[in-house]
């Protein structure tokens, strides 16, 4: 089996370069650096390949390799990351023993609570400078998430500024929760429409001239299309304006390469976990700037985040009922109920792995997967964006092919399915590591059957259509 993730030599001496020291002795049971190093493959003929990659968990060193994707069934050529990434071997047997402890030592499963601890500082760590554990609030999904900054943000509503703008075909987590705060508040909800030339940052400031937007809640990428929106340009613009940045940063923050929350000057930005940070589903991540969550109050109101809470296994009641005063940091706003004993741990391994491949290195192989899938599909005759995120590519059809959703049906019907999805008109195709340069192949040929005598008609129609865009492949 062919491998996709290669690494130079000095690349695998600097380490992650993700985490601090303290994270990396942290994760190594205290074994520090140097026991690190000393444990890393030597070099074969100047290059580490995927299979040779080390990583540290729970003070154990393990390889990731292709074995991580044992149980990943090769029955059907899977494309499908940016809807639920497979589960990496080691993080599924992370959660099987979590499942068989509460069935032997239901009394030990308690340490739920430092994980979760644990999982905040490694979503710290994907957040760029800045942005430490006490910033990151844990909650059972994005809609949760977006309610809850609705909730923090209803004030920047008034009169003069009433908008909350939003993408045309964004996803439903980071709309819905706006659409409700804008009719509560006498509100606009400011649709940004798709603009023709690909340059999402370029109509959405266009927008914001209008100087009547009190919150910006975007993406990073749009979710149908992988298409780049340039959040250093639009928080510059929300700088200016006054205006708060929300970010639903779920179909980047993994795989897209570090973002930079405190540099985008973001209120909120929130990551579920079972897409890009390889997790099960169960939670979302939450960042929120101390400005926000130093007064904000939570969506529900329970024991787990007041103040001594981690001190006690119950609360004192007195005779004014329960104590009132919250913990510090975002913690206040985790969500109720004890952490999940499951989802925990399993995301803490899936978030080492992460941080120990490097957010870039896995941004980087990724990149030459979708670069490649543009330069066919161009060739077939599909419109493909220039400006796209690494892992993320959407393929738009012309007018004389089928339709997305008719190649998408056709694709999964093939005796060895090819699994992609079809998202608001796009082709939707998101590879990860656990593609081989075979799936590659089979999905390349796929899409060319799928378009059957198409092709000749697309050419006789004035050849392949152009990209969309003009920007270089990101």
């Amino acid at each position: 089996r062919k491998t996709t993730l290669a690494m130079t030599p000095s690349q695998s001496e600097q380490g992650s370069g993700e985490r601090s020291k303290a994270h990396k002795d942290a994760a190594q049971g205290g074994g520090g650096t140097h026991d690190r190093e000393q444990q890393r493959p030597k070099e074969k003929q100047g290059q580490y390949q995927h299979s040779q990659l080390l990583y540290t968990s729970r003070g154990t060193t393990m390889l990731l390799d292709a074995s991580e994707w044992d149980r990943l069934s090769r029955n059907a050529v899977y494309f499908d990351s940016a809807g639920r990434t497979p589960t990496p071997l080691s993080t599924l047997r992370v959660g099987e023993a979590a499942l068989l402890r509460k069935a032997a030592t239901p009394w030990s499963i308690g340490d739920a609570v430092q994980m979760r601890n644990d999982v905040r500082e490694r979503y710290a760590a994907l957040l760029g400078a800045g942005v430490c554990a006490q910033d990151i609030a844990v909650v059972p999904s994005c809609s949760y998430a977006m309610s809850l900054a609705a909730n923090m943000l209803s004030h920047k509503l008034v009169a003069s500024r009433c908008a909350v703008l939003v993408l045309e075909g964004q996803n439903h987590s980071n709309v819905m929760a706006w659409q409700v705060l804008c009719r509560r508040r006498g509100g606009d909800l400011a649709i940004v429409a798709r603009p023709a030339d690909g340059d999402w940052a370029r109509a959405v400031l266009s927008r914001l001239n209008a100087n009547d937007v009190a919150v910006c809640a975007l993406p990073p990428c749009h979710w149908c299309d992988g298409a780049i929106i340039d959040l250093v340009a639009v928080s510059e613009a929300c700088k200016s304006l006054d205006v708060s940045l929300v970010i639903d940063a779920t179909q980047f923050v993994g795989a897209g390469g570090v973002l930079h929350a405190k540099a985008l000057g973001a209120a909120v930005v929130a990551s579920s976990i079972h897409k890009w940070l390889l997790g099960p589903y169960g939670a979302a991540l939450l960042y929120v700037d101390a400005a926000l969550y130093e007064t904000a109050t939570p969506l529900e109101h329970h024991d787990r985040n007041r103040e001594g809470a981690d001190l006690v296994e119950c609360l004192p009641m007195g005779d004014a009922g329960y104590p009132e005063g919250f913990m510090p940091g975002a913690q206040r706003l985790d969500s109720g109920g004890r952490p999940s004993y499951i989802v925990m741990p399993m995301l803490r391994n899936s978030l080492d792995l992460i941080l120990d491949l490097g957010v870039q290195r896995i941004a980087d192989t990724l990149r030459e997967i979708t670069s490649k899938i543009r330069e066919r599909a161009a060739a077939l005759g599909f419109k493909v964006p220039n400006a796209h995120v690494p892992h993320i590519i959407g393929l738009r059809c012309a007018a004389w092919m089928p339709s997305a959703e008719e190649i998408v049906r056709r694709l999964a019907q093939l005796p060895r399915p090819v699994i992609v999805a079809e998202r608001f008109g796009a082709i939707r195709i998101s590879p990860y590591l656990h593609n081989t340069d075979a799936d590659l192949d089979c999905l390349l040929e796929a899409l060319e059957n799928a378009l059957g005598g198409s092709d000749e008609q697309g050419h006789s129609d004035g050849g392949r259509n152009d990209a969309i865009g003009s920007s270089d492949d990101a």
